[in-house]
Order: structure tokens, then sequence, then C-alpha cells
């Protein structure tokens, strides 16, 4: 069968192939479809006839066979064919090459059609060069991430179960990264690979200062951080760090009145940290592309976890589009990412305004801009306070969002001047 429509890639043969091993044996029908068959994966016009006619035949809970189908043409030139492609193989044991090199040249199209569109937003009047590499990042992320076959014995999923169980016996539950607050790890296992991780709080209440914790416990566990800081210079994210690690507030140490013990804190501090796996970025014009591109560099040397600050002024894909389109984008992106790069990433979010004075916790419906912020993350803490019997602050880590897991409440003690978090007493669990 030759190529009759010009130059994009495709596989005539690799087509007629796919569509005659289907034919002559319908448990590949499974498949493909797992794979995503669709009529888009076709170039020759009676090839994508074809394929439209098993898509067809199949939401009707009709046959896909290859007699089947071919009879459901009525013009006999157009049958004649359909038998012709059913016929280019004698034996379907090449099924899975057709179906590799069918998907293959279909993903290479869209990779051509993406760029094309990429081309031709460039060159727009008016078009800026951000929002077309973020376009582009979008378009080939969506490319990369699409998914293959999942599908697996129970057999294969119970082993990698128990190695999990046998894993968290031998580290006391633990098989995560730690979050450096006892009770936290108790109910999460530390953070897991591929969970996005919302950390929301009011303004003011230390959603930063509990970035930083939880970014440290990592270091301290030899992990690889990435922290993404779009709203403080990373100077003074470091000098929390430097506080929150030597337990000397950067007060004491600007103003030169150290004790020998707390200069000696501080310069263990500076080592730590100076030769601690953490990378850093503070620009504050970043979009979920620029933060994909920078940790997917970082991930081929290795890469453990990520810290976002903080989701609502992360740059949006499409700045015309609605508020809550633009934040569920973001948080669709930096979930996607989570998931490419197999690590966890805490995302800081903001509550709304109406949940500022309730001395209580906020609900998952405060979070700002869009619901997709609670909805698509795989576990939500929120940090708040609330007025004391005795006129002090209280603060507390509530986990208000974990799948198939517990809740709770953890008290904490907010240490302002080294910006560090404490445990108070013993969990309380729902």
């Amino acid at each position: 069968m030759t190529n009759s429509v010009g130059l994009k890639p495709h596989d005539a043969d690799a087509e007629a192939g796919l569509l005659a091993c289907i034919g002559k044996n319908t448990e590949h029908w499974a498949d493909a479809l797992e794979r995503g068959f669709c009529e888009e994966w076709f170039m020759e016009p009676i090839n994508t006839k074809i394929a439209s006619k098993m898509i067809e035949n199949d939401n009707a809970g009709w046959e896909v066979d290859d007699v089947t189908i071919a009879l459901a043409f009525r013009d006999e030139s157009e049958r004649a064919d359909v038998f012709h492609v059913f016929d280019s193989v004698q034996t379907t044991g090449h099924f899975k090459l057709f179906l590799e090199k069918v998907e293959g040249a279909w993903l290479k199209r869209k990779a051509i059609d993406a760029c094309h569109g990429i081309i031709e937003m460039a060159c727009e009047d008016g078009s800026r060069a951000p929002e077309v590499v973020e376009r582009g990042g979008e378009q080939f992320s969506k490319l990369s991430l699409k998914e293959k076959s999942k599908l697996r014995t129970g057999a294969e999923v119970m082993s990698k179960t128990w190695e999990n169980i046998k894993l968290r016996q031998e580290t006391g539950g633990m098989n995560g990264i730690p979050t450096g607050l006892k009770t936290l790890d108790s109910m999460t296992c530390g953070w897991q690979n591929s969970d996005l991780i919302v950390l929301a709080a009011r303004t003011s209440v230390g959603k930063t200062a509990l970035s930083i914790e939880l970014a440290l416990s990592a270091l301290r566990a030899r992990k690889t951080v990435q922290y993404f800081s779009l709203e403080m210079m990373n100077e003074a994210v470091m000098e929390r760090m430097l506080a929150n690690t030597s337990e000397v507030p950067v007060r004491v140490m600007v103003d030169k009145v150290m004790t020998e013990g707390q200069t000696d804190a501080v310069e263990q501090a500076k080592n730590f940290l100076s030769g601690a796996n953490l990378y850093m970025e503070d620009a504050g014009d970043m979009s979920v592309a620029t933060i994909r591109a920078k940790a997917r560099k970082l991930a081929r040397t290795g890469l453990d976890m990520i810290v976002v600050d903080y989701c609502q002024i992360v740059r949006p894909e499409d700045i015309r589009a609605p508020r809550e389109q633009q934040v569920a984008g973001i948080v669709w992106g930096l979930k996607a990412l989570a998931k490419e790069l197999k690590i966890p990433i805490i995302m800081l979010s903001q509550v709304n305004r109406n949940a500022a004075d309730t001395n209580q916790c906020p609900k998952l419906s405060d979070l700002a801009d869009s619901d997709r912020v609670g909805r698509d993350a795989d576990l939500v803490l929120m940090l708040w306070k609330k007025d004391g019997k005795d006129g002090k602050e209280e603060h507390f880590v509530e986990l208000v969002k974990q799948r198939n897991a517990r809740l709770g409440c953890i008290p904490v003690e907010f240490k302002k001047s080294i910006q560090a978090f404490e445990e108070k007493q013993k969990k309380f669990l729902n």
C-alpha cells in the first residue's frame, strides 16, 4: 500500500497490520483500547474508516472481527478494500510491533502539529515570548505524559504491596520522606512518591516557615530538595533556614551578640546547609513550564522532593483565562510533574479572606481561587492558629485530606524568632 497522505510520519503497512491483527483476534481489541486506540492513529483513508467502524461497533456492543466489520460496508468496492486490509497479515504474532509503530507515528504527528501551533503563535503580532514558551511546554508535557497500560496481575500487585509493607515494618511504618513532625509521619508514613501535597494557611500564619521546616527534614535525611521561592529571595529563605537549623535568631547574628555556643551552632548550621543537596530558585515570573524544565534537568542527576512557594503566584499559562481556570492549570501541571518524576511536590497555597477571622481550621472549600487545589491534591495540610485561654496564640497543623488514610490535628509551637515548629503534645486523630 502506497503512501498517499504526504510527508507526515505514518506507516501504511503497520496500520493495516494492526487492524488485521485485531480483526483476526479480537482479544487484541482491549489492549489497543488501553493504549488509546482512535481514528487519529490512522492516516490512510480506508484504515481510518475501518477504525471508526470498529469503535462504532464496540460502542453499540457489536463484534469488531474482520468479517463483521467488512460486511458493514455496503459499497462493494470499499468492502473489497476492507477485506484487502484484513488479509494483509497471515498471523497476529506481530500485533505489539504494529501497535508500537502506529501509536509512535501518531505521537510524531502530534508533535509536528504542536510545533506548527507554537510557530504560528510566535509569529502573531503582540504575542509574548513567555506565553509561547509556556504553550510549548504544556503541549509537549501532555505528549510525554501519555500513559501506557497499567494493567497488572493480582500476583504482581501483591508482590509490590508486600514489599512496601515489609519496608514499613523495618522502618517503623515510615517508607517515605520524613516530615519532621513525628505525629504527621505516623499519619502519612512520610511524603510518598508522585503525591501532590498542599500546605495552606492564611496570610502571615507561617506557611513559608513550615515549608522550610519540611524541606530541612528532607535534607537531614540526605534527600535532594529543589525549593522554588516565588515570593522571597533565596537569601531571605536561607536566613530562615540558618536560624531554624542553628536555633539562633537572625537578629542575634546581625547584631553580633552571639554567645560562643551560638557562634558554634551557626557555623555547624552553615556547614550543613552548604553541604546539603539543596537547590533554590527565586525568579518571580516562573510558570509551571519553567518549573518543569528546571526540575527535569535536576532530576537527571537525582531529585527527591520539590517545594513551590506558592501556587497563586505561579504565572498562569493563559493570562486571559478566568482565574479559576488559571489556578486549576497550575495545580494540574504540578500534579503531572509529581507523577512524571515520581517524587512528592509540596505546593503552598493561600486560603480565602473570608476564612481569616474564624478562629478555626479552614475548610477545603476555603482554598483560594479554585476548588481544584483541594480536589486534585493527594494530601492537604492546613496551618492555622487561634486565640488561647491565656491570650497566647495556639498553632495547629491539621491534615484535612489524605486518600484512604487518617486525618487529624497536631498542636505545634511556632518559635517565630528562629522560624521553627515543634510538636507540643500528644497527637489527636479523627
